[in-house]
């Protein structure tokens, strides 16, 4: 079993769980971050307005990144070198296309997660739910930083 997160680890679970859980109530976020009712309520009165922008998938991300950066590619080639204003973004949206290569974000593990529990449910609901249970610790664990 994980120890207790920090209020801030619970924090960042809980918005987790409202942002890519459609439909779920404050009573079930509150019972999957482990925090009271009313900690829950006032949590996402905070992020209501998050749902608007869905969070991008990481395979998202990078077509944006990629798109933007040919983008830049072809105003330089109009001139034939970067300013130093575009040499700066040009690093930027390369430090993010290897960012997006690296290391699989608690975003992405949760992802994979969900996209597993959809495949299994239909399957076998006892086994989903004890692998949702594992998959839900493993995040808890990550938030936890050890």
């Amino acid at each position: 079993m994980v120890k207790e997160l920090k209020i801030s680890q619970k924090k960042e679970l809980a918005k987790y769980i409202f942002l890519t859980e459609k439909g779920i109530t404050q009573k079930e976020l509150a019972k999957k971050a482990e925090i009271s009712l009313v900690t829950a309520n006032k949590w996402v009165k905070e992020w209501e307005h998050l749902r608007l922008n869905l969070l991008q998938t990481r395979e998202e991300r990078h077509i944006s990144t990629l798109v933007q950066l040919s983008k830049l590619d072809e105003e330089i080639a109009k001139v034939g070198y970067p300013d130093s204003k575009q040499a700066d973004i040009r690093r930027k949206l390369t430090a993010d296309l290897e960012a997006l290569e690296q290391e699989a974000s608690i975003r992405d593990v949760a992802e994979v997660g969900k996209r597993l529990l959809s495949w299994l449910r239909p399957i076998n609901t006892d086994h989903a739910s004890l692998v949702g249970a594992i998959i839900n610790e493993f995040i808890k664990h990550l938030l936890s930083g050890k």
